[in-house]
């Protein structure tokens, strides 16, 4: 790729990958909007699937998937860096430690849901991204968009609650039917943000095609 192009490239996935380590440390929190419960994370993470599905019409799926490794990578280090935050001995002068632990102790389970929902609904959205676009020729990106984006979204977060917030006390104390209400409504709650959005994947595409030159019909021919 041309310099402009992997300009890019570096900075969607920097963009990527902080949205991706706010989701799962700012993200734990729950709110009710007009009397659904949703997690506040549901304020940004659905845009990762919209920056992945940019990156594979333009950059194809091997950048794609790369992109998703990182995010990956970055959330194992987080986990490694709350393990070690937790685990260091409080100064005398520090009040704030049973807050930094009821804050940071269940990020461990938050991570793991998350990195294993993480995995699967991302890779699955950039399979179903090239699938479609494999097989309307390029055409239809409205379509791929939303169809790669539904499925992904409901492995995603189906995954993520029933690991993280199921028999989990300290953030939960909900029941299985309250559990499965969070997860129908956030993943409804995607689905529309998923059908608002493709109009900027639209727009993405393009912006990105015109500043790299990157023709987004060749994405397909260079990846597997």
């Amino acid at each position: 790729m041309n310099a402009r192009a992997e300009r890019l490239f570096a900075g969607m996935m920097a963009l990527f990958v902080t949205l991706v380590v706010l989701t799962n440390t700012v993200g734990v929190k729950l709110f009710v909007l007009f009397g659904v419960t949703l997690p506040v994370s549901i304020l940004w993470y659905p845009v990762t699937f919209l920056i992945t599905d940019v990156v594979s019409e333009v950059f194809g799926a091997r950048r794609a998937r790369f992109l998703v490794v990182m995010g990956f990578a970055m959330s194992v280090l987080l986990l490694a860096g709350s393990v070690v935050g937790i685990a260091l001995p409080t100064a005398p002068v520090y009040p704030l430690e049973e807050d930094y632990r009821n804050i940071f102790g269940p990020v461990w389970r938050l991570l793991f849901g998350s990195m294993a929902a993480y995995l699967l609904a991302q890779m699955v959205d950039v399979q179903l991204f090239h699938f479609w676009k494999r097989l309307t020729r390029g055409r239809h990106l409205w379509l791929r968009n939303n169809a790669s984006t539904m499925v992904s979204q409901l492995v995603d977060s189906v995954t993520v609650n029933m690991i993280f917030l199921y028999k989990n006390p300290t953030v939960f104390n909900g029941d299985l039917g309250d559990l499965i209400g969070i997860i129908v409504s956030v993943y409804l709650f995607k689905v529309a943000i998923a059908a608002l959005d493709t109009p900027l994947c639209y727009l993405g595409v393009s912006l990105a095609s015109r500043f790299t030159g990157i023709d987004p019909r060749a994405s397909e021919r260079r990846s597997p």
